[in-house]
Parts: structure tokens; sequence; C-alpha cells
């Protein structure tokens, strides 16, 4: 399991609930989306408290992605992992104080043999904290990445499948990452299948990009072969391969990735357009040979090792604890003691006259919250 954040959150609620619980029919109408159902929450309520917020920031939205299939892991396991995602990022808050829907997608990668996809849990969070109205924050990568990591690492060592099987596994790290969000999947891969036409092809597509989609497709297609056939085997051999296309490796890349444009691809004011390449192929320490069975076997057998995996999820426990203490500080003391504000009204003549037609109080009023879950 992965957890992500997108990046938008300043428009209408419409924007994020169509995606994830609509699809376009025909005509150009919108029809519920398939494999999409609300597991918790009211998309309702969510569009509501969006849409009315005054702050900048209205929503924080993202997705906790596995690569089991959602039939793979039980409801129980399910609704455990929303739990506990929610105690990380509210740690702190009473359950009146904020608002999240749960929207689970089960249509990715599905096929003849797989009729249930890929799961994804995806989230939103109306950026208001509901008693005060005052902006509420839930995720500030600087101060709550560590934190955010530490419990998916736990999850990924606690939960498993129905078969058994564990979520994560350090030997189903990818070349090339699939996911991007620039380009269709070029995996799975078979050279077997990929012939010298589409060889051909690939290259002619990364000579004369027509876009960045299909030129990052072809690029890590290409890579993939080259892999194969024993020639992309280090970071080297790759920027060597990149730069025999044409291509040219931008300054300033990470340790996990590589960006890349080409002279061909231009914007509108003929400036070069790149793509950013993912996957253990573009990392800086990229050693093809451990990707073969055998040394990747060898490779992660340090990894496996049981003292190795309880050191891990000790850290991952301590930094999870340390997390929590001091996230659930700031949300206290940012949040205590503050009153519900008052309704909005056109002015103060209509408040007094709603205060004189109020009938006496007869006894303590608690509002009833609903239940998490």
């Amino acid at each position: 399991m992965i957890v992500k954040f997108s990046k938008h959150g300043k428009g209408k609620a419409s924007g994020v609930l169509d995606y994830l619980l609509k699809e376009k029919g025909g005509k150009g109408t919108l029809v519920p989306r398939t494999h999409a159902k609300v597991l918790y929450g009211d998309p309702v309520l969510t569009e509501h408290l969006i849409n009315t917020t005054s702050h900048k920031t209205k929503y924080k939205s993202g997705y906790l992605s596995f690569s089991e299939r959602a039939d793979e892991i039980s409801e129980a396991d399910k609704k455990r992992i929303m739990q506990e995602f929610e105690a990380v990022i509210f740690c702190g808050l009473e359950n009146d104080q904020y608002d999240i829907l749960w929207v689970e997608h089960a249509d990715k990668d599905i096929d003849d043999a797989h009729p249930v996809g890929r799961l994804e849990l995806n989230f939103v969070i109306p950026c208001q904290e509901l008693r005060s109205g005052k902006a509420f924050q839930p995720y500030y990568e600087p101060a709550d990445q560590k934190r955010v990591n530490a419990w998916k690492n736990i999850i990924n060592s606690e939960v498993k499948t129905i078969k058994g099987e564990p979520l994560s596994d350090p030997k189903r790290k990818r070349l090339v990452n699939p996911y991007s969000s620039n380009a269709p999947r070029p995996s799975p891969f078979d050279a077997k299948a990929y012939t010298k036409k589409d060889a051909d092809k690939d290259e002619e597509t990364i000579a004369n990009p027509p876009n960045r989609k299909l030129l990052e497709e072809a690029i890590k297609r290409r890579l993939l072969l080259d892999w194969q056939n024993g020639i992309a085997m280090n970071r080297r051999r790759v920027l060597s391969r990149l730069e025999q296309w044409g291509l040219k490796i931008n300054r300033g890349n990470s340790e996990k990735t590589l960006s890349v444009t080409s002279d061909k691809l231009t914007d509108k004011n003929g400036k070069p357009m790149g793509v950013r390449l993912k996957g253990g192929m573009f990392e800086k320490g990229f050693d093809g040979y451990k990707f073969e069975p055998d040394a990747k076997e060898e490779g992660h057998s340090a990894y496996d090792r049981t003292a190795s995996r309880n050191e891990r999820m000790q850290s991952d426990k301590e930094h999870l604890a340390t997390g929590i203490e001091i996230k659930e500080a700031y949300h206290q003391e940012r949040y205590q003691n503050l009153a519900t504000p008052e309704p909005l009204v056109a002015d103060k003549a209509v408040q007094q006259e709603l205060e004189s037609a109020k009938p006496a109080p007869t006894e303590t009023y608690r509002p009833s919250f609903r239940p998490r879950f």
C-alpha cells in the first residue's frame, strides 16, 4: 500500500466528487462510476462543507493504493485501515470536529481473468474544523510525512490479504513506474511479443514524439527491452541510451527519478518539453543485475531477516508515536475551547428578532454526532 495526497483543493467540490463517483456516459452525460462505492461519509454533506467554506484551500484529497485487488482484502481490514488513517491524520480531534468521505475504487487493471480491479481507498477532507469554522490543514508534508509513512509501513507489515500474504514486499519494486500520470502503462512487458517492428516504431516515436504520453511510454518499453537484453544494466548505461536517442538529460534530477527533454517536442512558446521517468531503472543506485531472479532473491535476504524486520517495525512505531504526540498537541492548542461560530444573518436586527423568538431552554442540549464506522 502507498499513500498519496493530491495537490488539488481550491476549486468546487464537484471536481473531486464527480471524479470519485461518476464517469462519462452517452452524449457527454455523467453516470454512476462502475466499481465505485461510498464506504463511509455523506457526499452531500462533504460537498456542502467544501462549497461553503471561505478558506482558500477548501479540501484535501488523496488515496491509499494497493497492488492487491479489492476482493483480496477483507472488509474488516479495509475498515481498520480507514480508522487508523483517520487516527493518524486527525490526532487530538473529536469525531464532530472533522468530516471525511471514503470512496472505494476497484476499476484498475480489470481483465477477463480479474473482474474486480486493484483496490483504491479514496478520501476527501473539507479543510475546516467543524466546531470553530477555522481553517484545518489535514496534511502538510514537511510536518506530517514521517508520521504518515511510519503508519503506512506498519500497516504493510501487519495487514495480510485474505490468502495470508503481506500487503507490501520489496521484491515487487518495478524497473519502471507503470502508473505514471503522464503515460499509459507500458507493462506487463514481454520481450518475446515485442517485435523489431514494435522497437522501430518506438524509436521513431522517441525521435519525433507526438506528445509526452507517447514519448514516455516508448522510452520505458525500449529500456525494458534493453534491460532484458543485458544492455541497460546500470544508471550510466541508461543515461547513455537516452542520449543516443537524442534526448537531453536535465539537471537537478532527484535520487529516485530522471527528467529528459526532446528538442522535437515543444510547447506553444517553442520551449522543449520533457517527461519525468520514475521507477527502479531511473534511480541513482540502479543495478540491473539485482533484478534477475537469483540475484534479487539474494539481495533481499537481509531484508527478510526477522531481526531486521523487528528493528524497522520498532523504529516505525517510535516515529508514529512521537509524530502523533506532536500533532495531537498542535491540534488541541489550535482548536481548544473554541465556540461554534454564530449563524450568519442579514443584520443585527434580524439576529435580535431570532434571539427573542427562541423558546426558553428546558434542558441542556447535547448534539448527537454520527458514530465513526
